[in-house]
């Protein structure tokens, strides 16, 4: 199996500038989210500091890109390790698409059984089952321990 190689400059640079992007898009979501008192924290201050964390490391990345020399490189899956990226690439995007409409318990039960399955040889019915305990627990913690108002199914027709 070949591989192909791009800069490892420009390989940070652009990850970096894709976090720095996404973490401001996700904080001005977050901000919309109420932040509570000192004493009652809101459902706003945990997205503040993912985002927050997010921008952190992307400028980590970006300045470990800056200073990464011109020669060196990092290898690009080929054949079909990059078949599986982009199923999932593409899986996340109908993740984040669809979890309005379908909620995030539907649509991260379906997102985690199809990611099991297509990093693992996990049989369907097994990768289901541990993506139900998955999604429930999650669940659990951000609804009723931290107290996040995640979607719920709002799918009109």
């Amino acid at each position: 199996m070949t591989s192909h190689s791009i800069s490892k400059r420009t390989a940070y640079l652009s990850t970096g500038g894709l976090g720095l992007l996404l973490s401001a898009c996700y904080l001005a979501m977050a901000s919309q989210l109420p932040f509570g008192e000192m004493d009652a924290p809101g459902a706003g201050l945990f997205p503040v500091l993912v985002g927050g964390i997010l921008g952190f490391a992307s400028m980590a990345t970006i300045w470990e890109g800056w200073k990464a020399a011109h020669t060196l490189g990092i290898d690009i899956p080929v054949g079909q390790d990059r078949l599986r990226l982009f199923q999932l690439i593409a899986l996340l995007a109908l993740y984040f698409t669809t979890m309005p409409w379908l909620g995030y318990s539907l649509s991260s039960w379906v997102f985690a059984t199809l990611l099991m399955r297509l990093l693992s040889t996990l049989p369907l019915l097994r990768c289901a089952a541990y993506a139900a305990l998955m999604t429930g627990v999650i669940y659990v913690c951000f609804i009723y321990f931290l107290k996040v108002p995640m979607p719920t199914f709002a799918l009109t027709f």
